[in-house]
């Protein structure tokens, strides 16, 4: 969804008063008209009829301005109508908590282990969100986060990851949330093997992508694979063969890219040196500039919580309960429980 999409007069403030000009000459020309073949609207009635006319030449400029304390934070009441944002119908999924370092807790990751990542990867992948659960700061390691935020950019999904933690004694307290790309882009600066490991990863996935698979299919071994092309080189390509295709279907492994980056930030760095835990104060200083950190906590009373969501700007908001998250709100859905409520209280 762009960002025309999401506002109410999605054209530039020249357009605006153009079309209320147009609009209130227009209105003046039908109501002569009317009163020249039919005399309405009488004398009694005309000033009514023509304060209606200049009031329904400025709806453009109207919701201009509707747009405009949107984005800057105002609060908009109407009619002494105010949304509590606990009671908006959430069409956002909660998402999906990804398992510690992808599955594989406190070990550096081996060939025999990243069968057991691909797993954690086809559950993320499948969502729109996933929550990653930092707990006390033990949980995650940077590269297994970069595992899983390099599949999440590849193939487009999921698109939102959610931050919580442990804080203050308070289990998986809502720290933020972020796109897959922008975490990608700051993790790679996190450490100077990071983008070299990844670069290798996609390299030789991509030498496997122009591998066809066995055909015709044999009936007595649906699953075979077929054997290593000579010009498939690079030691991390030829080194993981057995990852290229799966061994049930036959078909290609669709997440080898990530499998192979595993295996090699396994052997490089977490094999090399003691790996970097994310904690919460760790996430910040990786991701500070693109978290997303606005919420509205259930707990908090009416006034608070539309305050809450006119001081943001990002598309989504998280809904918490006494801190602890809960689920990613479109804005826009928010705007539509608005106005319905507007409708049903004139109605």
């Amino acid at each position: 969804m762009n960002e025309s999409d999401r506002r109410f007069w999605p054209f530039k403030p020249r357009v605006s008063m153009i079309s209320s000009i147009v609009l209130l000459v227009s209105l003046l020309l039908i109501v002569a008209i009317l009163r020249e073949t039919l005399g309405w609207p009488g004398e009694k009635s005309e000033n009514t009829v023509l304060v209606g006319v200049l009031l329904l030449s400025f709806f453009p400029v109207l919701l201009a301005l509707v747009d405009v304390v949107v984005e800057r934070g105002g609060i908009i009441e109407y009619g002494g109508v105010k949304i509590d944002l606990s009671q908006v119908p959430q069409s956002w999924i909660p998402g999906v908590t990804v398992p510690a370092n992808i599955g594989v807790r406190g070990a550096p990751v081996m060939d025999s282990s990243t069968t057991q990542i691909l797993d954690a990867l086809r559950q993320a992948t499948a969502c729109d969100v996933v929550i990653i659960d930092l707990e006390e700061g033990q949980a995650w390691w940077e590269t297994r986060l970069l595992v899983l935020v390099a599949g999440a950019e590849r193939l487009k999904k999921p698109e939102k990851f959610v931050f919580v933690g442990t804080d203050a004694g308070r289990e998986q307290c809502f720290q933020g949330w972020a796109h897959a790309h922008e975490l990608l882009r700051r993790l790679e600066q996190a450490h100077l093997q990071y983008p070299r490991c990844l670069r290798t990863a996609q390299a030789a996935a991509k030498q496997w992508e122009l591998v066809e698979p066995v055909n015709p299919i044999d009936p007595a071994n649906p699953g075979a694979t077929p054997g290593q092309p000579p010009w498939v080189t690079g030691p991390l390509a030829t080194r993981h063969a057995w990852m290229a295709f799966d061994s049930g279907t036959g078909l290609p492994n669709e997440l080898l890219a990530e499998q192979l980056l595993a295996s090699e930030l396994g052997e490089k760095v977490e094999s090399q040196e003691e790996p970097k835990q994310i904690s919460l104060v760790r996430l910040d200083e990786l991701f500070r500039p693109v978290l997303n950190r606005d919420s509205i906590d259930q707990s908090w009373s009416s006034d608070r919580q539309i305050s809450a969501f006119f001081d943001g700007d990002a598309p989504y908001v998280a809904v918490t309960k006494n801190r602890r998250y809960s689920t990613l709100v479109p804005r826009l859905d928010v705007m539509n429980q608005m106005l319905s409520t507007i409708v049903e209280k004139k109605s």
